[in-house]
């Protein structure tokens, strides 16, 4: 029987919380980079490539042994419930009523990703699957310290954030999987029909992880007021990056586009005209007249950045798409208080799923940019909470983990963005299942 790592407060060994909250080491960037599956692999760099996924798996192996022996919080009756199928049932309701975690990670050089997952509770902690040197393998075996953002539904307003290393160990019987399945789709393979834009089962050719979550901090947005828990152990977890490793730059020189409706189709076919339909996941639709988007629902986007300790957070925020020279971008609001920080340290990933179809996400990358234009804040507040319907400081983005009196706000977007999506990465899914990665 498998057993879950300790989830209750205990007097965790100063060693091995020492070791558990170091930064990354120099080289994790370069073995992340050197890991990542690629095609036709040959010579040297499979070499490297074979050699940097040897390392990774004895640091999972190293960072697993730690995180049994550290302390951390449990999950209450309440928080767990969110990630259970209610009433009863054996499968979650449709979307937008369905949870899907929202997993952050670092990837080094203070960059982050986050993407939506299929999740539950074991023991007090969160539990999900993956694949052996996907990015979230990858990236947790070189640094633990992970944030997790679990709305009770992609919907709902409310939801609570995790802080928390994570604990990898083999599923070879793909146990936690199909429970997964179970719980989001079904078992049947090739037969899902709510689940992560790549079929589980095409993965199956690949070794499959649990990961686990021991929360060292808790902040539950599930009342009418936020609440924190957290560890002692807490202050003496470095910053995820050092001051060599700010990201000035998020090495890129231009910024994605939106994918919109497929103009081939037209309206009496959505099928095959959102087919490709990215505006659709952000649950927003082009204007007419060309200038700006409407908004269709009131989907939440899940926002990955650091905090003013350098740990890493995932909080739930309330977003639209504007026009910036020339540029969509996602837009938010900040917390004036926590500017200093986001100027600092900009890296920044937002997940977005789709209010509809939780099985269709998309997530945007890149560096967050501060427009403090008070006549501009005011007309993103307005718009804000009419596609909303709630306050505004509910909706903007908050580093702080205690709840505080709500201050002035900017305006951020999301500039050099990097997209990735369901649709940008079906074909990448179905090309690996049919031919294997070397």
């Amino acid at each position: 029987m498998r057993t879950s790592i300790r989830s209750h407060h205990v007097a965790s060994d100063r060693d091995v919380i020492e070791k558990l909250g170091r930064a990354p080491s120099a080289d994790s960037s370069l073995l992340f980079t050197r890991a990542a599956q690629r095609r036709n692999l040959s010579g040297d760099d499979l070499a490297l490539a074979r050699a940097a996924r040897e390392e990774i798996d004895q640091r999972a192996r190293g960072i697993g042994a730690l995180v049994e022996r550290a302390g951390g919080i449990a999950l209450t009756a309440d928080e767990c419930a969110v990630l259970r199928p209610p009433y009863g049932r054996s499968i979650h309701l449709p979307s937008p009523d369905r949870p899907y975690a929202h997993l952050a990670v670092h990837t080094g050089q203070g960059r982050v990703s986050v993407t939506p997952v299929w999740a539950t509770t074991s023991g007090g902690n969160v539990v999900m699957s993956t694949v052996e040197n996907r990015i979230k393998a990858r990236a947790t075996a070189l640094d633990p310290l992970v944030a997790l953002s679990v709305p009770a539904g992609i919907g709902s307003q409310l939801s609570y954030e995790v802080g928390g290393f994570v604990r990898q160990s083999p599923d070879p019987e793909r146990e936690l999987i199909r429970t997964l399945a179970e719980m989001y789709s079904t078992r049947k393979i090739r037969e899902q029909s709510d689940g992560n834009y790549t079929s589980w089962d095409q993965r199956e050719r690949n070794e499959r992880l649990r990961l686990e979550v021991l929360a060292y901090r808790v902040r539950d947005e599930l009342g009418d007021e936020p609440t924190f828990r957290s560890v002692p152990y807490v202050e003496a977890l470095a910053p995820r990056y050092g001051d060599a490793d700010l990201p000035l730059s998020s090495g890129r020189s231009s910024h994605d586009g939106f994918w919109g409706p497929d103009e081939k189709y037209t309206e009496d076919k959505p099928e095959l005209r959102e087919a490709r339909d990215e505006l659709a996941i952000l649950g927003v639709l082009p204007q007419a007249s060309g200038n700006g988007y409407r908004s269709l629902n009131a989907t939440y986007g899940h926002l990955a950045s650091f905090d003013h300790r350098g740990l890493l957070r995932c909080r739930q925020v309330g977003f639209e798409l504007v026009n910036v020279k020339g540029e969509a971008r996602i837009s938010f609001l900040v917390d004036k208080r926590d500017c200093e920080v986001l100027r600092r340290v900009p890296s920044a990933a937002m997940s977005v799923a789709k209010y509809r179809s939780g099985s269709v996400w998309l997530q945007s990358q890149g560096l967050i940019s501060l427009h403090d234009d008070p006549g501009a804040v005011r007309k993103a507040i307005r718009r804000l909470e009419r596609r909303y319907n709630r306050a505004h400081h509910r909706l903007a983005l908050d580093l702080s983990w205690h709840r505080r009196v709500p201050g002035g706000y900017v305006l951020a977007t999301l500039s050099y963005q990097r997209l990735s999506s369901r649709f940008r990465e079906a074909a990448r899914s179905v090309r690996s299942a049919d031919t294997g990665w070397k």
